[in-house]
């Protein structure tokens, strides 16, 4: 979540900055300061618009209500070949009420994690995947291996109609898990 105030002080600051005052002082820049290029100029009111448009969404965000779905509602949910996370949340989520938040991909995800379908695996230093456990092979959680846009392996992971039936039945318990 978004500090709001911090995002508030930015924006002013970018603003002041902008129009050519330094926003220490609230005294204007000097002459040949470079925040009186037009061109710095013209991009830091292009960089305080979109700090608005962040501001707007994340208050518009913390005024929704928290995702629910009861097991009734997910019956209706239709489930598909195997599919990626991502694209059972999406399935998920087109259900959703506007003024409801959606079901993440991480909360999912780390459900699975807590109930043993899942375990979280280094990649390197700096990436991490998550990998079925025998359960959730079981269940019909398999992984493929697949090419990125450079050419490299790696594992995809997809769940079958019945692990998504099984999510689906369980959401209750999904939407609860923090």
């Amino acid at each position: 979540m978004i500090d709001i105030t911090k995002l508030k002080t930015a924006q002013e600051w970018i603003e002041k900055l902008a129009n050519g005052i330094n926003p220490l002082t609230s005294e204007p820049a000097k002459e040949d300061d470079i925040v009186n290029n037009v061109h710095i100029s013209r991009c830091l009111f292009f960089v305080r618009e979109m700090l608005e448009k962040i501001e707007a969404k994340e208050t518009a965000s913390s005024r929704k209500n928290p995702f629910w779905m009861t097991s009734l509602e997910a019956e209706k949910i239709v489930v598909s070949n195997p599919c990626g996370i991502a694209q059972f949340t999406k399935a998920i989520n087109e259900s959703v009420p506007a003024d409801m938040k959606p079901l993440s991909v991480a909360t999912v995800i780390k459900w699975l994690r807590h109930n043993g379908y899942l375990y979280e695996v280094n990649i390197d230093e700096k990436h991490k995947t998550n990998l079925p456990t025998d359960k959730g092979v079981q269940l019909g959680i398999t992984i493929k291996v697949q090419q990125n846009s450079e050419g490299k392996d790696y594992n995809r992971v997809f769940y079958d109609v019945t692990a998504q039936r099984f999510m689906l039945s369980n959401i209750e318990s999904i939407a609860l898990f923090k």
